[in-house]
């Protein structure tokens, strides 16, 4: 499934919103719950927020003490790029200290990275509690910390009659084709009414990734095109109960590490691997139903339409990996600066060749980082390793996903994840740790998790 991936070349479309679309006006004291009732919302700091229309959050940081709101039958977009203004590379960054809710029919994008949007920055959003949607039309959210629960409870659009009945790609060869209706609010949104071309609306779907999640994450009785769950740390267990979808090659619920249970039954299709090319989940707990310990799906799925895949566990605990350390020492970089955002932050990426040693994974390493410089001095980056590596007497390419920050005084630390791989460790799990306490410049230090599933 691609479509979820918004083409690089629509971020022109995406500046129309900062410029085009009806001001709100400006912050209201912050004794005041604000109101967006359409247009941008102004960076500033809020007590608590209510979106009542079509609203974007394109610049600067936004700050809701309280909790935010999107209404029923409204829709809140907080990840179309409008940042620097003269060139766009990220939204607004969006800080609420309690709750997010969606209402019936309601759309929330929040957050966006390379995956979705932004093609050279991250941005990272921060909720202190939960995350609830209840009978929502679409929730996207991308590389956000999420201190509770993320729960989508029912809702979804675009599907006619139910999923034997409807088709969201025009895939389905079960029945003759029907395009899935695209719903006005959801084609509202320019970005999501120009996804896959000029006036081909992106079909409806809902998907969390690359997010860190402090409580649980459930999705239930949602009914849409596509849904999606690929890399997130859930810390608490991920629920996966009863959910249908229009389009065959859906459900990639993959790559994702779970610090308790991972439960997945009655969905149609089943939990599987679609086109993702991604590893499998990570589960600390027990993995059952979709998601057990046991259950062998081929990634990439038949549905997918590319080729006939290799039998993968779609779940792996996290006891059966082997434990390892490494490191990893640049030998070569390019530095770039993409602009200054509204809130004075710096955008940077870098273009690295390294290598990996140790016990672990090892050989050479191209690297990317996406790093945001904040006034201080302090930096939170993402970085994507590709690594030409063996590991236990195999051999392949394996892709890696690093998120983490670097403290003023410049000490880094992070997280990562194994999120593809190729011949002998196309089967490659795993996940780690990383930090430059102690090392020479330009080493860091890993303690890795990894097995060949």
């Amino acid at each position: 499934m691609k479509w979820r991936f918004v083409p690089i070349m629509l971020l022109a479309v995406s500046g129309v919103l900062a410029t085009t679309a009806t001001a709100s006006a400006a912050p209201p004291p912050a004794s005041d719950t604000y109101n967006c009732a359409g247009g941008n919302v102004p960076s500033g700091t809020y007590i608590s927020m209510i979106i009542t229309g079509v609203c974007y959050m394109p610049t600067g940081t936004i700050v809701v003490q309280d909790n935010l709101t999107v209404a029923p039958g409204a829709l809140l977009d907080a990840a179309t790029p409008g940042d620097p203004a003269d060139n766009p590379q990220l939204p607004a960054t969006v800080l609420v200290g309690g709750n997010v809710f969606v209402g019936a029919g309601a759309v929330l994008f929040l957050g966006c990275s390379p995956f979705i949007f932004c093609s050279n920055a991250v941005t990272y959003d921060h909720i202190g509690g939960n995350l609830t949607a209840i009978k929502a039309l679409g929730v996207v959210v991308h590389s956000v910390s999420i201190g509770g629960n993320f729960s989508l409870l029912g809702g979804g659009g675009g599907v006619i009659g139910g999923v034997q009945t409807g088709v969201c790609d025009g895939s389905f060869t079960t029945v003759p084709p029907t395009p899935a209706p695209v719903p006005p609010l959801w084609a509202a949104d320019p970005s999501l009414a120009n996804g896959e071309a000029p006036g081909m609306p992106i079909p409806v779907y809902s998907d969390a990734e690359d997010n860190v999640i402090g409580g649980n994450l459930s999705v239930i009785g949602l009914k849409s095109c596509w849904l999606g769950s690929l890399r997130n740390e859930v810390r608490g267990s991920a629920v996966f109960f009863h959910n249908s979808m229009g389009d065959p090659d859906a459900m990639e619920i993959d790559n994702n590490l779970i610090g308790r249970d991972m439960l997945c039954f009655g969905n149609l299709p089943a939990v599987q691997y679609g086109d993702s090319g991604a590893a499998p989940n990570m589960v600390r707990g027990f993995g059952l139903g979709e998601c057990g310990f046991n259950v062998l799906v081929p990634n990439p799925a038949p549905e997918a339409g590319e080729g006939p895949g290799i039998p993968e566990h779609i779940a792996v605990g996290t006891g059966s990996l082997g434990n390892y350390s490494g490191t990893l020492t640049q030998r070569s970089t390019e530095s770039f600066v993409f602009g200054t955002t509204e809130s004075n932050e710096t955008l940077v990426g870098e273009s690295n060749t390294d290598v990996l040693a140790g016990t672990g994974l090892t050989g050479p390493v191209s690297e990317g980082i996406f790093g945001t410089v904040r006034p201080d001095g302090s930096e939170s980056f993402y970085a994507d390793d590709t690594c030409t590596c063996s590991f236990d007497g195999q051999s392949g390419t394996v892709t890696i996903l690093a998120k983490g920050r670097t403290s003023v005084s410049g000490l880094s630390t992070g997280t990562f994840l194994i999120i593809s791989g190729t011949n002998g460790l196309a089967t490659l799990a795993g996940y780690g740790s990383f930090s430059n306490f102690g090392q020479p410049a330009g080493t860091v230090s890993f303690v890795e998790h990894l097995s060949i599933t």
